[in-house]
């Protein structure tokens, strides 16, 4: 968070520690629901903002899958990614941890351009809808 230019408050240190345990992208929803003490002031708005700025300081990745909810996952380290297979009937999502787009990310690098990102999300129905 320091690199980021942010202070650990309380709420962004709640936030954080439900963010590191959370296996799968999660909802701004989800995450007001596993707070535990809700008497501090972090209400949904709060989640936004704290979430947008973890966003801005390169902390989290916002991910849409086309179901019109925004979700979250930590990237801990410079260049973290990993790519999703997500259901198109429950919106399970689970992780794929590969990537052979190595080559590709280079040669944009080449054409001038900085910090590269990239996205790749599979989308069909998960065997427990089938």
């Amino acid at each position: 968070m320091r690199k980021a230019g942010m202070k650990l408050t309380q709420q962004r240190g709640q936030l954080l520690k439900i963010l590191l345990h959370h296996p799968e992208p999660i909802s701004a929803d989800e995450i007001f629901k596993k707070i535990d003490d809700k008497s501090d002031g972090m209400d949904l708005v709060t989640i936004y903002r704290i979430l947008k700025k973890f966003e801005e300081g390169g902390l989290v990745s916002r991910l849409e899958f086309g179901d019109g909810v925004a979700r979250f996952e930590l990237t801990l380290e410079s260049g973290h990614h990993h790519h999703h297979v997500i259901c198109r009937h429950c919106q399970r999502v689970e992780p794929l941890h590969i990537c052979d787009l190595d080559q590709h990310i280079k040669m944009v690098e080449a054409m001038g351009y900085k910090q590269v990102a990239h996205r790749l999300d599979f989308f069909g129905v998960c065997s427990r809808c089938q």
